[in-house]
């Protein structure tokens, strides 16, 4: 209860305090004007006595302390509040995937000249070699056996980031080859086997030739074939395996003996460089080729390595808790990068931002 004029004042001040610290500010009261203000009130409600000037006196006293105290404490919040403002504790951040800034093209090494496929037609200075490029696609089967040569003639296609490309080899072999990734072929087969060589990851539908073994050579393994439909993935050493939809393949490195594979199985390579068999179910594997993201029960970290790769963005962890949490995610490759961030934060997990050129997991 309020019991006089001087309590209501009282009151009014602690009320502009609250408000002045809801606006981030913190006036500081003016003594002498609160003195005048107090000393006219009371003039005009009852004539002044030596009893009441004591009393008056201790309740100056009183707003005195308070509105000191209640100074204090009000710096002491701005001072809080502004810490908390501008203070950021330092957040450590994982990059795992860096985007690549240098190519957005295809490109093919063809001799000594480079050439970068952007159009949508046959590129004409390949052409007057017997290659059809364009940005989707190169064709070397039209090569013509009067035009082999005595040596192979090595070429380097690459892949940006964001696109996979469709290789005809001479000898009619398909490979669909994912964003950023490599090929080295020659631009017809003339010698006993077939070798080409892959950095990234390659679909092969390979053309039956029982005298002329297929060889898919990475840095981790080979795989030898006859004629048979596969997937070979060699990003890294913890990112590498062979898996076989049609077929039988083996694949061999320095320091594992071959192994032979069935439909349905993949040899994965393990962190000593051992080969790995195992069953496996083919479709997350192969389901890029249709256009599609497909993980099921892998990682976070892997999956935004895999969102960086195709759309060509820094991928950082701020919440390295979540970089090994392993979850199913299916998106479309033809939709833009804010759908698939959108889907992921709808799991409601975790929170993906876009800042720029960045994925960042919080």
């Amino acid at each position: 209860m309020i019991e006089d004029i001087n309590d209501k004042e009282d009151i009014r001040l602690i009320l502009d305090y609250k408000r002045a610290m809801a606006m981030d500010k913190v006036p500081l009261p003016d003594m002498e004007e609160e003195r005048k203000r107090f000393w006219e009130k009371q003039k005009q409600v009852r004539p002044f006595s030596h009893e009441m000037q004591q009393n008056v006196n201790i309740k100056m006293l009183r707003l005195k302390r308070w509105c000191i105290v209640a100074s204090v404490a009000a710096v002491l919040f701005l001072g809080l509040f502004l810490g908390a403002f501008f203070y950021h504790p330092s957040v450590v951040q994982v990059q795992v995937f860096a985007a690549d800034k240098s190519a957005v093209d295809p490109k093919l090494n063809f001799g000594d000249i480079t050439y970068v496929i952007k159009e949508e037609t046959p590129d004409q200075q390949l052409y007057a070699h017997g290659i059809i490029a364009t940005r989707k696609s190169i064709d070397l089967s039209t090569k013509k056996a009067a035009t082999l040569p005595i040596e192979e003639q090595l070429q380097t296609l690459t892949t940006p980031c964001g696109q996979d490309y469709t290789v005809t080899l001479s000898d009619g072999t398909t490979v669909l080859l994912n964003a950023a990734s490599q090929l080295i072929f020659p631009d017809v087969f003339v010698k006993e086997q077939r070798i080409v060589y892959l950095k990234g990851e390659a679909y092969f539908d390979v053309a039956p030739d029982k005298e002329h073994p297929f060889i898919v050579k990475t840095d981790y393994f080979e795989t030898v074939v006859l004629g048979t439909k596969f997937n070979v993935r060699s990003y890294s050493k913890l990112d590498a395996h062979v898996t076989l939809l049609e077929g039988k393949v083996t694949v061999a490195n320095d320091m594992a003996p071959a192994l032979t594979l069935q439909p349905e199985e993949q040899v994965s390579l393990t962190e000593d460089g051992m080969l790995r068999k195992q069953a496996v179910d083919i479709y997350p594997y192969l389901e890029w080729q249709n256009g599609y993201f497909y993980f099921d029960n892998v990682s976070l970290v892997e999956i935004m390595k895999e969102l960086g790769r195709w759309y060509n963005v820094d991928v950082v962890f701020e919440n390295d808790e979540m970089i090994d949490y392993k979850m199913h995610f299916v998106a479309s490759r033809t939709e833009s990068l804010m759908y698939a961030v959108r889907n992921l934060n709808a799991l409601g997990i975790f929170y993906v931002t876009l800042d720029g050129n960045r994925i960042i997991i919080q």
